[in-house]
This record gives C-alpha cells, structure tokens and sequence, in this order.
C-alpha cells in the first residue's frame, strides 16, 4: 500500500515539475498588454470613486483574456475574443438575474457548466462569469452591470488587436519557420547512423505536428486565389521533404546493413546537413543561398554511389547494397529539388493585404460527447447545493474551484487542484501582506498588475507559472471592493482546498474509467485501417496509398490518445504491449512510404504482391478475432515468405552480374528492372511483414 501511495505521489510531482517547465521565452508585451487592460479600469474607478464598476470592468477585461488565443491569427482571434466577451457579459447578466432564486441558481449554473463541457462556446470563462456575479453582485442593475462588463471585454480586445496591420502575418511566418525547422532536423537526423526508436518518434511527431499547424494557420487566412494556390503548393512540397526524409532513413538502413563498412557514409551524412541547413535557413530568412551548396554535396554523393555501382559489378561490393545507394541518392534528389522548391516559393512569399478580421462563422459546431459534460454538471450541482445554505460571500471560490479543476481525466484534476491550491494561497497570502503593509485600492492595483504581466507572460510557455498567477488574479478581482484581511485569507483557501477535494471525489467515483471501454474499439479500427494501407502498396496506387496512410495515422492517433487517457485514470496504466503496438504500427507507416518511394515492380514482381497480401491477411484476422472475441485464423507461412526475400534478391543479383559480365552493364534489361526494385523494396517489405506481424501479435490479448 506505501509502494502504491508513493508511485501516485511521485507521478503527481513529475507531473507538477513538468508543469512548470518553461518550454520557451515569455512574452512579455503580451502580459503588459493584458496587465494595462485589467489595471487601467482599476485605477480609473478609484480615481474617480467607483470603485466597484471598475472593478467589474477590470474582471469582464481579465476573463476575456482567459479565453485568448494568442497563436491564431488575427481574423480568428478577433472573432473569438469577441465571442467570449459577449459569453462573459451574458454570463454576468445571467447571474444577476438568477441572484433572487437560489435553487433556480443551481440548476441554471450545473446546466451551463454541463454545457461549457459540451459545447466549446460557453466557455469557462462565461462559467465563472456566472458563478462570481451570482455571489457577489456587480454595481448597478443587469443592463448596467452587463455594459460595465462588455466595456472592459472590449477595451482587452482593442489592447490585444490594435497591432494587427503591423503582425498581422506573425502567426502565419511562426507557423511556416516551425514546420521547416522541424523538417529540417527531422532530415538531419535521418542521414546519421539509426537513432533509437523513442529520439526518432519524438522527432516525427513534432514534424508532423508543425506541418499540420503551418496547414491549420494557412487555412485561416484570407488572401487572393493565386496565392491560396501558393500556400498549397507550398504545403505539398514540405509534405514531399516530409515523405522522402522517411523513405530515406528506412532505405540508409537496409543499406548499411547490406554494406557493413559504408564507405559512402561520411558523404551521405555531408549531403544531408547542407539539404538541412539550406532548408532552415529558407524557411527562416525567406531563401536561401546555401541550396547550391546542398546540391553540389548530392552531386559528391552521386558519385561516391556511382563508384560503388562500378565495385560492385566488379564483384568487390555487394549489389544489392548498390541498388539501395541509387534509390537513395534518388531520394536526395527529390528532397534537394524539393528545398529549392521551398526556398524559390519563401523569396515570393505571400502578400495578406489588410484587411477587416474575418468574423465568418465555424463551419459547424463542435460538440463534445461523453460523461464528462454530465460529470461536470454533477458536480457544480452538488458544490452550489453545499453552499446554498450560507449564501457567504467567499462561498464562489468553492464552486469556481470545482469549475475550473474538474477534467476528463482524473490525474489532470489532481494536477489542476493542486496548482488551484497553491495559486489561491500565494494570492490570498500575498493580498493579506500588501494589504497589512500599505493598506489602500491603489497598492493591491500594484500586486494585481505583477500577477497579471508575470501570468499572461508564462501562459504560452508554462502552465504551472500561468496557474500560479492567474489564480490571485481571479480573486483580486472578484474581491477587489471587499476587506481582505488574514480571515479572508484562510476563508479562501479553506474553500479552495475544500472545492478541490469534491472535483477529486467526483472524478474518482463518476465513471473514473471511462476511455478503457473504447480500446477494442479503437484497436480494431488502427489495424483495419493498416490492413487497408497495405493492400493499396500491393494495388500500386501512389495516392490511394497516401490517402491509407493518412487514415491509419489517424486510427493510430485516436488509439495512442486512449492509451494517454488510460494512463491518467486512477489505478489505470496502459498496457506496454499497446504502446508497443502504436510504436510498431508508426514503423509499418514509414517501411510504406519507402516501399512507395522504389521504383515500381515488373510483371514479374516476386514476393512483393505475396507479402503484402499475406501481412494485410494476418492483421484482418487479428481485427476480426479482438471485435467478436472468436479464436483468430490458423497462422499461414508468412514467415516462410519474408525468408525466401533475400533468396529472391540474390539470386536476382546473381543473374544482373552475369548480364554485366556480358557487356550488358549499362542496358535496361528486364533482370536490371527486376533486381532494381526488389533490392530496394527488400528492406521496407521486411519491415512491413515483421511490424505487421508485431502489431497483430502485440493486440491480442494475452490468454
């Protein structure tokens, strides 16, 4: 039992340590912005004696703020900083009109909690909105204390767009830089000797996921056809560098293995840098001078492959070993037209004229179903019936509490109460001191105003600093017209303390493992989807293939998402075999896109149609077998088939250098066809029937 509570405390303070990383530079205009926002209506109302409207203000203003997203766009900010201004000021009104029924008020706030949880317009910051007028009235009547709220909502929204002419492209170039960079070391990685399974994942799933923010960021801007036709076309290049810098890794692999000494390996791993550093530096100044450079180290490249060639048809070096270098200098090639591509397309850039923010609407809403909505909804019921008999003033911060912590998963709300708790001590400990110190409106202006730059400063690089400071600053606020003395102090943590221990008992007791009943689903479909990719590389169709990849990515993203959720659920880890099996079903994506990327077989294709029915096959049978639960088909002699590949590659290898003894060095030949892509397609086609294998091995359940 201590072995169990001291795992639990030692995962709760990894977690708390990773919260607090700081994973960039703070921006720090962006928290003075924020901070003049939410001091200035501060300091107007106690300069000109209201007090309690410019404190309303100051909170509608902060609130706002909390729904910001500061990497959109600038069209796609403003409509979503708009639109929680307008959910925080409806909040307010809500909540002043609910203050004379208070059991109408616990039903109204559960159901808008349970509705914030499903629908991401009513957001937490409308919830809290609610919760906070709801205990503590804002000046004047609804109307007044609606407009008093949406003032400051949009005077934050000016302060945050007003430099939007001057940056307004900022987010896309961060976008388009970030991807580039990442591909860029995803590149230099694969010309190096094999990086571990784990440095190369991480490596692809940052490249993957900056490409995929670059795409959301261009989708979000409105420019002219002609340069819509030019973010695409930038787009698919990088998706191109992305494609062969995989194919190329698999393929430097299988040739290292086929040629033990590599003697072209010094030239390979030159060739690549300069191909990364030119697209670094295109991506980053916006060309590059450095891509002839990069060509000339492949062109170095190309002749070392061309030495190896002539060797081994002299019978001094292996040829399939040959035949692998080709296809890789093939996939440099591609990679080097690709960054000049790239580097051609960053020197036009894209012109984004000034206009208007574009306020369309999303295409459709995005509900989110499940049981945390009910759970949600549960809870803030429960909180606001405990604190409907007292009615106190400081009773909010226990409902708030609950808002804000409670989340889908249950390690995320230990983590989320625990930095609630702290955040809430240090702001009502350090308002009891400033306050004890220099007592007066305009030294808690002071404090407010370091909480606010230092929170909105970190919120982008670390969430526990952002927690920390944002917490006072929702308290300040919300208190900012009432006495704040030692008693206060220890009201309010109280009541957090106590919030938090009724968010952990709901996400504990309500359904805590909810995402294990999803796996078999979810399994399943990850190797559906793979038997389908595996059956369009033995169709032969380039886009079909990619349109499976693309699908079996995201199969496997839903699974290794469970597996994360499963792990944060109490007493819940995921199996290691799954983990492995996500990892396995990654590799089998990579060996096809370095299938996809040999030449194409002949008439006469050998194993490679066999081998790649017979692995779709075996992973059909494992789906079929893990959704009804009946026993899977007899194994077949798959592992027969992929043993009798490097039979098949030598003996084609044998019948070329016959033909090359024959003068017939440089004919196209059916055999020179045949040996071409059976020797490149070797390495990739045993590492799809061995992946294949292990992935439906790995998803089974163990008996």
């Amino acid at each position: 039992m201590r072995r169990v509570a001291g795992g639990g405390m030692r995962r709760i303070a990894e977690a708390l340590r990773g919260d607090f990383a700081v994973t960039g530079r703070p921006a720090w205009g962006y928290g003075l912005l924020c901070t003049l926002g939410v001091c200035l209506p501060l300091l107007l109302g106690v300069g000109f004696g209201h007090v309690r409207e410019g404190a309303a203000m100051a909170l509608g203003g902060y609130l706002t703020a909390f729904g910001d997203a500061p990497g959109l766009p600038y069209g796609e900010r403003a409509r979503k900083l708009l639109t929680t201004a307008l959910v925080v000021t409806l909040g307010v009104g809500l909540g002043r009109l609910i203050q004379p029924w208070p059991w109408l008020a616990v039903v109204v706030v559960g159901l808008a909690a349970a509705g914030g949880a499903s629908w991401p317009v009513i957001s937490v910051p409308s919830i809290l909105a609610l919760t906070l007028t709801y205990f503590a009235p804002t000046a004047g009547g609804v109307p007044a204390a609606m407009a008093v709220t949406a003032a400051g909502g949009l005077l934050i929204t000016t302060l945050l767009l007003v430099l939007w002419p001057v940056r307004r492209l900022q987010p896309l170039r961060a976008a388009f830089e970030e991807a580039g960079r990442a591909l860029a070391d995803l590149l230099a990685a694969a010309g190096r000797a094999p990086l571990s399974d784990e440095s190369w994942e991480a490596l692809r799933r940052h490249a993957v996921t900056a490409r995929d923010d670059a795409a959301r960021a261009f989708s979000l801007y409105r420019v002219s056809q002609e340069d819509d036709r030019a973010l695409k076309r930038l787009l698919a290049t990088l998706d191109r560098v992305f494609q062969e810098t995989v194919a190329l890794r698999v393929l430097r692999a299988g040739a290292a293995q086929a040629d033990p000494r590599a003697r072209w390996a010094e030239e390979l791993h030159t060739a690549v840098e300069a191909l990364a550093r030119a697209l670094r530096e295109a991506v980053a100044l916006g060309g590059s001078v450095s891509v002839p450079e990069a060509l000339e180290a492949v062109a170095r490249f190309a002749d070392r492959v061309g030495e190896v060639r002539r060797a081994a048809h002299a019978g001094e070096a292996p040829l399939p070993a040959a035949v692998l270098l080709g296809q890789v200098r093939r996939c440099l090639d591609r990679i080097g037209i690709a960054v000049r591509s790239v580097s051609q397309q960053a020197a036009e850039a894209v012109e984004v004229g000034p206009h208007l923010p574009r306020f369309g609407r999303p295409r459709r809403p995005v509900f989110s179903a499940g049981r945390h909505p009910v759970r949600l909804g549960l809870a803030v019921t429960a909180a606001m019936t405990l604190m409907l008999l007292t009615h106190e003033h400081y009773a909010k911060w226990f409902v708030a509490t609950v808002v804000v912590s409670l989340r889908p998963a249950y390690r995320d709300t230990v983590d989320r109460v625990a930095l609630r708790v702290v955040g809430t001590a240090v702001g009502a400990v350090g308002a009891a001191v400033v306050l004890a110190i220099a007592p007066g409106h305009v030294y808690l202006i002071g404090f407010i105003g370091v909480c606010s730059a230092l929170g909105f400063a970190f919120r982008g690089t670390s969430y526990g600093y952002w927690a920390i400071f944002s917490t006072p600053l929702s308290l300040m606020l919300a208190d900012f017209t009432v006495s704040l003395g030692w008693g206060a102090a220890a009201a309010r943590v109280a009541l957090t303390v106590a919030g938090g221990a009724l968010a952990l008992a709901f996400a504990r007791l309500l359904w805590p493992r909810g995402h294990r009943t999803r796996l078999t689903g979810r399994i399943v479909d990850t190797l559906e989807r793979h038997a389908e990719l595996v059956r369009a590389l033995a169709d032969g169709d380039p886009g079909e293939v990619r349109s499976r990849i693309s699908s079996a990515a995201d199969a496997a993203g839903r699974l290794g998402e469970s597996l994360d959720r499963l792990d944060k659920e109490p007493g819940g880890g995921a199996p290691r075999r799954l983990r492995e099996a996500v990892t396995a079903a990654r590799r089998l994506r990579d060996n096809a896109l370095a299938l996809l990327a040999v030449p194409a077989p002949a008439e006469e294709s050998g194993p490679t149609a066999t081998v790649l029915d017979m692995v779709a096959d075996r992973l059909e049978s494992a789906a079929e077998a893990i959704g009804t639960g009946r026993p899977r088909a007899p194994a077949d002699d798959l592992d027969r088939v992929l043993d009798d590949l490097g039979a098949h590659v030598d003996l084609l290898a044998a019948r070329r250098l016959d033909e090359v003894a024959e003068g017939a060095a440089e004919r196209m030949t059916g055999v020179r066809r045949r040996v071409m892509h059976a020797a490149a397609a070797q390495p990739p086609l045993r590492g799809i029937g061995a992946d294949g294998l292990r992935l439906a091995a790995l998803t089974l359940p163990r008996r």
